[in-house]
């Protein structure tokens, strides 16, 4: 996979020179462009509709049996929305999360169009930011609104309806060419707002709206009920428009492009523009260009986050579509079906993905909706079991009434390159142990949705994730920047404080057998003048955790490990302990609580208790202490700015340490007795389980192990 290149970039940046003397004036051309494109791609415009579904396609669904609740329910939804037109703001909007709190984060509530309420703080805020931020919600509703109000119409041949959509599209067609030329959300605006749009302050979200608008339009625009001025209106002074915002600043394989490629395919739809949709489809960061370089052989896409993923996939399904109507299959490209199934090699054992980077707690039903797009398009059965997972009624509906729940999730080790995170699997079914080891591939961090965070771990065992990498938190929280991306929120080094820089780690060696998964990785840039080597042997009863740091001078090293359980407590003696000062002043460490100090003589053990009932799971975690080893634990936070995250920290000031770590994964009992950290140039840990002793040696290319 090949990132954004510097050459592409620049190229980006001299068509936005050239295209900037077009906004507000001529539209962009897309001719010159097409000529260098597959000449075999033809768009066919047949009569419309074309967009979100065909003639022939809705005279089949009107023809099926249930149609009469599909249009009864559409008539209702297209009533209401008669009865209580949406609002139609005059202005551009803003960015939808700067619709919150400016001390807290929380979203806000209308209490009229000037003012709104934090519901948790209950400050009442009027400035412009916050008042441009709700139009840009209204907006939103009313995009949404359109295509409602079209189904109405499609499904009962109203022309009431019409009148909705209408009220819509030609509000916008007025009033598009007296917005901003373009600006962005930091109110930058021309040439200085590469993201910036006009009726939003994002390109993003103009692109976004430009679907359910274009479908909107195509679904009603053979009804009498417009007229032919109407339309040339809405087609040049709003679609074309649009269109030409969007082209002004290509973002080459950005998340953004695909939806500026999804909604280019729509408006060259109804425009029947032919250049336009090639362009989008075979053009430098078109439909193909993206897939090529965006994802990687993993299937994932580049940013390294489901979060992100998810939002790809969805215009993209979009354009497939558009473009499948006018007479071009793109759905059988096989890079597009191995994007579809990756969240499927991307999850633990219970479905849920691990927060890698900027994404949220989620599992892989977020997939849902292409699943489901996908078993219709392909047939493939992994698809139905994924979409039907957990729901015998829905898998008989979808594979017959014998058909038997098949687990659609990856169970086996996998080393996903792309986004260079390493899955360690052992076991099946709910006893499997999952640890993913974010070694690699710099492009997350590179698109501003990574995390500095190399060899970063995260612990899934016995049904619940323990050590955990937290995600995003969500960006109106100051918490975002001020932790969630830092060093010190994972679980890996921080040197002397600070955060790691842009990297990419190099993955030593991989290996997995029956019974065991062991990798190990290291980092050469992430501190200027430090190697970080981590090692980890991973089976159905522990895991053993070696960091490895090397440095050209004197450092303070701190190695935490965060988990959403009870406060961390040792089971062991661990000195006595005391109330610790700040364990740092910025970059994260600002945000620890509860600060207590320890000061253990020698080995010990720590116990993240999964909950305060008796017999609720635990994760017993064993150290291999150290003379001048100081032992902290606090109160991190965790998915929300709100939730705790207890944190155990390891702190040592060195040149070459190692730190040697066994996380019990037994949960409610004892698996591993005792630890023992043998010295030498290689890593070499002896684990001493009931009735055998397991002699773990690494090596720069693998592991070999005796009892």
């Amino acid at each position: 996979m090949t990132l954004p290149s510097p050459a592409r970039r620049v190229a980006s940046l001299l068509l936005a020179l050239a295209a900037i003397a077009t906004l507000g004036r001529a539209p962009l051309a897309f001719a010159d462009e097409a000529k260098t494109d597959d000449a075999k791609l033809t768009p066919v415009f047949n009569p419309p509709p074309r967009l979100a579904i065909t003639a022939q396609e809705l005279t089949a669904r009107k023809a099926d049996a249930n149609f009469p609740a599909v249009r009864d329910a559409a008539a209702k939804a297209a009533d209401a929305l008669l009865a209580a037109p949406p609002a139609l703001p005059d202005g551009f909007g803003s960015w939808m999360f700067y619709y919150a709190c400016a001390d807290d984060g929380t979203g806000l509530h209308a209490v009229s169009p000037t003012e709104h309420k934090c519901p948790k703080c209950g400050k009442v805020f009027s400035d412009e930011r916050t008042v441009a931020a709700y139009r840009g919600i209204l907006h939103s509703a009313a995009d949404g609104a359109a295509r409602t109000l079209a189904w109405g119409y499609a499904y009962t041949g109203d022309d009431k309806y019409v009148e909705g959509v209408k009220r819509i599209l030609l509000k916008y067609a007025d009033d598009y060419a007296k917005y901003p030329e373009r600006i962005d959300r930091w109110g930058r605006r021309g040439l200085f707002a590469p993201l910036g749009g006009r009726r939003r302050v994002q390109s993003l979200e103009e692109a976004e709206g430009a679907m359910p608008l274009t479908q909107a339009y195509d679904l009603t625009r053979m009804s009498p009920a417009w007229k032919e001025t109407e339309k040339k209106h809405v087609e040049a002074d709003f679609f074309r428009a649009t269109a030409d915002t969007l082209r002004v600043f290509p973002m080459d394989i950005q998340n953004r492009q695909a939806w500026y490629n999804a909604a280019l395919v729509h408006i060259g739809s109804v425009l029947e523009d032919p250049a336009m949709v090639v362009h989008a489809i075979e053009g430098p960061g078109g439909f193909k260009d993206q897939l090529a370089r965006g994802v990687g052989d993993d299937g994932l896409w580049w940013e390294g986050t489901m979060a992100y993923q998810s939002y790809v996939v969805q215009p993209t399904i979009q354009l497939i579509d558009g473009a499948r109507r006018m007479g071009i299959a793109l759905q059988d490209n096989e890079r597009f079906k191995l994007f579809l199934t990756s969240p499927l090699r991307a999850a633990y054992p219970d479905g849920s993905f691990p927060c890698i980077n900027d994404s949220d707690p989620a599992n892989f039903h977020m997939f849902d909706y292409s699943y489901e797009w996908a078993w219709n398009v392909y047939k493939d059965p992994r698809f139905a079991q994924a979409l039907a997972w957990g729901k015998p009624d829905r898998l008989a509906a979808l594979l017959g009434p014998d058909a038997k729940p098949a687990s659609p999730l990856e169970s086996k080790s996998a080393d996903l390159t792309g986004i260079g995170v390493l899955y360690l699997r052992v076991g099946e079914g709910p006893d499997q142990v999952c640890a993913t080891f974010h070694y690699g591939d710099s492009g997350g961090d590179a698109s501003g949705h990574g995390h500095w965070d190399k060899l970063n771990l995260t612990l899934f065992a016995k049904g619940r994730e323990w050590l955990a990498d937290i995600g995003r938190i969500g960006y109106t929280h100051k918490e975002y920047k001020s932790w969630a991306k830092r060093t010190i929120a994972h679980n890996t080094i921080a040197i002397d404080q600070a955060d790691q820089t842009v990297n990419a780690g190099r993955l030593m060696f991989f290996k997995a057998g029956p019974g065991f998964a062991a990798a190990a990785a290291e980092s050469t840039k992430s501190y200027k003048g430090v190697t970080l080597r981590r090692y980890l042997y991973l089976t159905p009863d522990y895991l053993v955790d070696v960091f490895d740091v090397k440095a050209d001078r004197k450092v303070t090293i701190d190695l935490p490990a965060h988990a959403i359980t009870e406060p961390v407590m040792p089971l062991t003696a661990a000195g006595v302990s005391k109330m610790a000062p700040p364990l740092g002043t910025d970059n994260g460490y600002q945000h620890f609580t509860n600060v207590m100090g320890w000061s253990p003589t020698g080995n010990s053990t720590w116990n993240f208790d999964g909950g305060k009932a008796k017999g609720s799971p635990h994760l017993h975690v064993l150290l291999a202490g150290e003379p001048d080893e100081r032992i902290y634990t606090a109160i991190g936070i965790g998915y929300r700015a709100d939730e705790k995250a207890p944190t155990l920290i390891r702190r040592r000031e060195a040149t070459d340490t190692r730190f040697v770590a066994v996380y019990d994964l037994a949960a409610k009992s004892f698996a591993v007795r005792k630890i023992e950290a043998v010295p030498g140039a290689q890593p070499h840990v002896k684990v001493y389980l009931d009735k055998t002793t397991d002699d773990i040696n690494f090596g720069v290319d693998g592991v070999q192990v005796g009892h």
